[in-house]
Parts: C-alpha cells; structure tokens; sequence
C-alpha cells in the first residue's frame, strides 16, 4: 500500500492537516472531503458581506421611510401654513377697510362736530334775542287771550295756567316758556281755520238765561240761537271779552244756518246779519 503525506493550511494556516492515500478510490474521497473543508473556509467572508448587505438595504429603507415622512410632513405644514397666511391675508384686508372707514367716519364726525357747533353759536346768539323779548310775548299772548272765545279758553287752559305770574322770578326755563307761548298761538290758529259749534248758555235781554246752539267762524265772529228760533244773534271779539248782540226777527234764519251746518236740513243758501268788530 502506497502513502503520502500532504499539509494544508486552512484559511490562512490556522491548523495542518496531513492527508494520506492508500488508494486511487480512497484518494478521491479524501480530495472531496478536503474540497468541502476548503470551501467552508471561503464561505466566511462571503457570508459578512451577505450581511453587511442585508443591513445596508435595511438603512437605506429606513432612511427611504424617514424622507417620505419628512416629506409629508412638510406637505401638511405647507398647507397649514399656505392656509394661514390666505387667512391673515384676508384679516389685513379686512383691518385696512375698518381703518379707512374710521378715517372716514373721524372726518365726517369732525365735520358734524365742526356743523354742530356752528348750529350751538347760532342757537346761542337766537336763544339771547328769545330770552331779551320772552317777557314782551307773554305780555302780549295775555292780552291776546281775552280775545279767545269759550271753547277755544278751554281748550288751552293748561298752557295758561302755566305762563308765569311775575316773569322776572319765575322758575321755568327759557324753552319751557317759549314752549308755552307757541303752544298757545298754535291752538288759536287752528281754531281760526275751523268752524266750532257747540252749546252754551246766553244770557238774553230780559235777564233770563236760555241753552243756545253757537257756531264759531274762526275767531272773527258766531252765529247763536235757541231751540225754538226765539232768541238769536251774532257774536264778536270785544275789548273786555265777546260781545253777544240780540237781533230781532234773525232766529229762523240763523237756525236754519245752524240746521244745515249740523246736517239737519238740506244744503242751501242762507241770509244771515253779518257783523265784523
């Protein structure tokens, strides 16, 4: 039987192995068994870079997702942030309006204020023409009011009550008393414009005194008669209050007058005395 004697280093000498072959067929096995040691020596570097590989690929899809991330995430706070300033954009807006409509309403108050104090001067220099003649026009609407009739007295009583006795101590205001004065003539102008009937009672001449139907034209003159047409006359503004004259034979007439006027008879001319004092 032959032999020999081989030393091998594996993977760089870490051991010797000495191989001996009795055979060709023996041989053969143990060159196969050598080739398997051989490549499980050359597959370790092999397997690291498998491995370095597996955990390149494995950073790099982590990186992959960390940049998709990012990237979304900077979508959302671009849009967040594209939204935002449309918002502010329109907020600006909408303070540059208030603003300018506050510049224009300061000038238009600063004209009214300028408007209202032209008005106070000139309400002012008027409310001292009033105040100097206050006194004249009281005075004067007393002596007017003895010219009113009955009915038109009774209507502004109230406001006469309210004229002041002594003008020069009196506590009502300056527009209390104006008031007064223009509610009066006010009142005695709208009776002038109008017809007024009512009933009174007259005094006739025999001393007695008897109901009366009266018709007020205005304040310058009345018509008045009794129900039955007996006792009639006219009436007018006098210097000591209304004069109310007697006329004979006028009853019929100014009742027919009275008649119409109230709706009673038909409408028609009617001939009535007439005086104007």
């Amino acid at each position: 039987m032959h032999s020999r004697e081989r030393g091998t280093d594996c993977c760089g000498g870490g051991f010797a192995v000495t191989l001996k072959y009795p055979s060709n067929k023996f041989m053969k096995k143990i060159f196969l068994v050598g080739l398997g040691f051989a490549a499980s020596c050359v597959s370790l570097p092999a397997q690291d870079s498998i491995v370095d590989a597996r955990n390149t690929l494995a950073l790099w899809v982590q990186t992959e997702q960390i940049i998709s991330k990012t990237k979304n995430d900077w979508d959302l706070e671009k849009a967040m942030i594209q939204d935002s300033d449309t918002l502010l954009a329109s907020e600006l807006e909408r303070l540059n309006l208030a603003l300018e409509a506050l510049d224009a309403t300061a000038s238009a108050a600063d004209e009214e204020r300028t408007e209202l104090a032209a008005e106070r001067e000139t309400l002012s220099a008027a409310s001292g023409v009033v105040a100097a003649h206050i006194r004249e026009l009281e005075a004067q609407v007393q002596g007017v009011i003895n010219t009113f009739p009955q009915p038109l007295v009774e209507r502004i009583k109230p406001l006469i009550r309210r004229l002041p006795e002594d003008p020069a101590n009196t506590k009502l205001t300056l527009g209390e008393r104006v008031q007064n004065v223009v509610g009066i003539l006010s009142q005695a102008d709208k009776f002038n414009g109008t017809i007024t009937q009512t009933s009174e009672s007259r005094e006739v001449g025999d001393g007695r005194t008897v109901e009366v139907r009266t018709l007020y034209w205005g304040l310058a003159g009345a018509f008045y008669v009794d129900s039955a047409g007996e006792y009639a006359g006219v009436g007018f503004p006098g210097e000591k209050g209304w004069e109310w004259p007697q006329i004979d034979g006028a009853g019929l007439e100014i009742k027919r007058l009275l008649d119409v006027y109230e709706g009673a008879d038909e409408i028609q001319f009617v001939d009535v005395p007439a005086r104007i004092q």
